[in-house]
């Protein structure tokens, strides 16, 4: 199937137009699209970015469901629908991004030198264009696991927007090139991460916080009395990413793996947002397995040292770690990363007197 390669802009299609199915939508759309819905106010817009990565529906299939309902938002809203040809290859939902392709929410930078940056770069021009108060952003995690929020700057309007999705909010001074970071777009942007993109939860997370999000009047909202509810928010700070070295070699088993520099639990994923401490193993290495992994900080500097400790054929953490983004995806293991991590001393935790707000991710708490 030949997609387009650049983006369709497209009016709001009546519900009756939208197929039943999320695969015969993407069919239809043909390629990148963004989807205009006009709004009660059209003096404001708001902007929605989803399936940067081919394998993370949940965003799209909220779209897809809020098209079929016919559902119309406070303000113009425009729904871009990135990565629809990685989306639909077989099998569908599977690739994160093409053999042939990169990563596409790393290629939100110059220098713009293939067909994909080029898109980026397009994406970016339209937002620019627009002039949205806000930017949303949103995935799914590579492995099971809680929904969780990240931006690069911590101002009250970035947890207000990620408290219509979940109480966890990360602010990373990483820099890969992702969408969240592009300077110049005059307004907050939040990443949401909606869980796994197999986990039920994920999708109700997606399109409920998707309807808060385009429903609300004012984004930015005041402290209520202390009669209202309690809202729980939790604020992590300067995460590192764990890494694999070129040379090294992984791999997930319940046992240790012969030949492998680290061998992973098979569902290290339920370490997503839990405590782990001086006592708690990871992971089994070979005699030069913690030499092939590093930990990277926001200066690009390998911490590991400050981080993890090999004892006994073991990875254990040096001080009490929260772990997220933690993948049981081999190839995203060595692509990208094995996990992300933040000192406990640099998170905190606060209840701060909200707006009631439906619970939607309760299952997912801590």
């Amino acid at each position: 199937m030949q997609l387009g390669k650049s983006f369709r802009i497209l009016q709001k299609p009546s519900a009756e137009d939208v197929p039943a199915s999320v695969t015969d939508f993407l069919v239809q759309l043909g390629g990148p699209a963004v989807i205009k819905l006009d709004g009660r106010d059209k003096r404001r817009c708001r902007f929605v970015v989803t399936l940067l990565h081919g394998n993370e529906p949940s965003g799209l299939k909220a779209i897809h469901q809020l098209l079929r309902e016919d559902f119309e938002p406070e303000v113009d809203t425009y729904l871009a629908i990135v990565s629809v040809e990685a989306a639909l290859t077989e099998p569908q939902f599977s690739n994160r991004y093409l053999p042939d392709q990169r990563d596409m929410n790393r290629l939100f930078a110059p220098p713009y030198s293939d067909a994909q940056a080029m898109l980026a770069a397009e994406l970016l021009d339209i937002i620019r264009r627009v002039e949205p108060e806000a930017v949303i952003d949103l995935h799914n995690t590579s492995g099971d696991g809680p929904a969780f929020a990240v931006a690069v700057e911590e101002q009250p309007i970035h947890m207000d927007i990620a408290i219509l999705f979940t109480h966890r909010l990360i602010i990373t001074d990483i820099r890969l090139g992702a969408l969240m970071e592009s300077p110049g777009l005059g307004c907050p942007i939040v990443t949401i991460e909606c869980g796994g993109a197999a986990q039920a939860l994920s999708d109700t997370i997606a399109r409920q916080g998707l309807k808060r999000f385009m429903t609300e009047a004012e984004l930015a909202r005041p402290m209520l009395p202390d009669s209202e509810k309690l809202a729980e928010r939790d604020i992590y700070r300067h995460p590192v990413r764990m890494e694999l070295k070129p040379a090294g070699r992984l791999c997930y088993a319940e046992e240790p793996c012969p030949g492998m520099d680290i061998t992973l639990p098979l569902h290290l994923d339920r370490r997503n947002f839990g405590i782990v401490g001086p006592d708690s193993p990871l992971a089994w290495l070979s005699g030069q397995g913690i030499r092939n992994l590093r930990v990277v900080d926001a200066h690009g500097h390998d911490v590991i040292d400050e981080y993890f400790v090999s004892r006994e054929g073991k990875l254990y953490p040096r001080t009490f770690l929260k772990l997220f983004m933690v993948t049981t995806n081999p190839s995203i293991a060595v692509s990208d990363c094995i996990f992300y991590a933040v000192k406990e001393v640099d998170h905190t935790h606060l209840q701060t007197t909200r707006r009631t707000l439906d619970s939607i991710d309760s299952g997912a708490r801590d």
